[in-house]
């Protein structure tokens, strides 16, 4: 499928994270068009102020945000607005930019889902809806299929020995932080050498210090890794452990790079077996207990099989 972008102006809103939305922004300027990227609300002291202590203030504070980015974008006659997550976009901004720019096409992508990042509302005021999420899809039928994506680099494999059996590389939710306890003892119990590392904001982590909660601060950081030093650690370790959120279903974006690159995966998702590129001699999946089966699953051979889920083929679906 050829998709033609060449000199098209794209409004695209997302959040920053990692930098994806540079990638994703690049790879659609490669095609030719020309994007206007702004991130879907503020990363400053302001936002983190009231989301922490005024949380009741957030929806002005957003109205506010999305008002000032079509105020910022005025002059730009736009083909496309193209959302990733949106967080709390309301109707009154997508009526807005469709008055303003009537034959543009609305395009909407939930790389998370409706309990955590609630979007039902909007499904009606875009063109083309996505979501990795599977529950949402049954829920809600005009949603598209689309997965995450992995980037290339994952395929440049490192030239190094192993130094880990397991790698466990997560943001910070309290059910990870104890699932890591557990995975520590399975670890202990049968030698295996496992990398564990949980990403907190500190304002968390102050939070909690001053609520009596302790944490054991070897394995917890506060900043993420780089990209290069978490292909480092990937290509180290035999197995990943991609543990996901209780309240979302769809496959990460780590599940889906660990698929491509050929390791196998530790997950405590059951919906990938609900995917084409589900092989249960890669992948296994848990309820969140560790048993001795998970010793013949890594040491047992397997045939890997691309995933198909390239960048290249999300954009594609995206906009073609």
């Amino acid at each position: 499928m050829q998709i033609d972008l060449k000199n098209k102006n794209i409004l695209f809103i997302a959040p920053i994270f990692y930098n994806y939305h540079e990638i994703i922004k690049a790879e659609l300027e490669r095609r030719g068009a020309k994007v206007y990227f702004a991130p879907e609300r503020g990363y400053t002291f302001r936002f983190t102020f009231v989301n922490n202590f005024f949380p009741h203030k957030l929806e002005q504070l957003q109205a506010k945000h999305y008002r000032a980015i079509l105020k910022r974008f005025d002059p730009i006659e736009f083909d496309y607005l193209f959302v990733i997550k949106g967080f709390k976009i309301s109707t009154e901004f997508v009526d807005l930019f469709t008055e303003r720019y009537p034959t543009a096409i609305k395009i909407m992508h939930q790389w998370d889902s409706e309990k955590n990042n609630p979007f039902s509302h909007l499904l009606d005021k875009f063109d083309r809806v996505f979501s990795f999420d599977y529950e949402d899809l049954v829920k809600y039928p005009r949603l598209v299929y689309l997965p995450n994506f992995y980037l290339e680099d994952i395929h440049l494999k490192a030239d190094c020995e192993y130094q880990y059996d397991i790698l466990f590389l997560v943001s910070y939710l309290p059910e990870r932080y104890q699932i890591m306890t557990k995975l520590k003892a399975f670890a202990d119990q049968y030698n295996l050498k496992l990398k564990a590392v949980l990403i907190m904001p500190f304002t968390t982590y102050v939070k909690d210090l001053l609520r009596g909660k302790r944490y054991d601060r070897s394995i917890i950081r506060f900043s993420a890794l780089s990209r290069a030093d978490y292909l480092e650690l990937f290509w180290q370790s035999r197995m990943i452990f991609d543990m996901g959120s209780s309240s979302q279903t769809g496959m990460s974006q780590r599940t889906v790079e660990t698929i491509e690159s050929g390791k196998k995966l530790l997950t405590n998702n059951p919906y990938v077996k609900q995917d084409v590129i589900f092989n249960q001699d890669q992948i296994f999946v848990t309820s969140g207990e560790f048993s001795e089966e998970i010793l013949g699953f890594m040491s047992s051979p397997f045939v890997p099989k691309p995933t198909g889920y390239s960048l290249d083929m999300w954009i594609k679906k995206l906009f073609g």
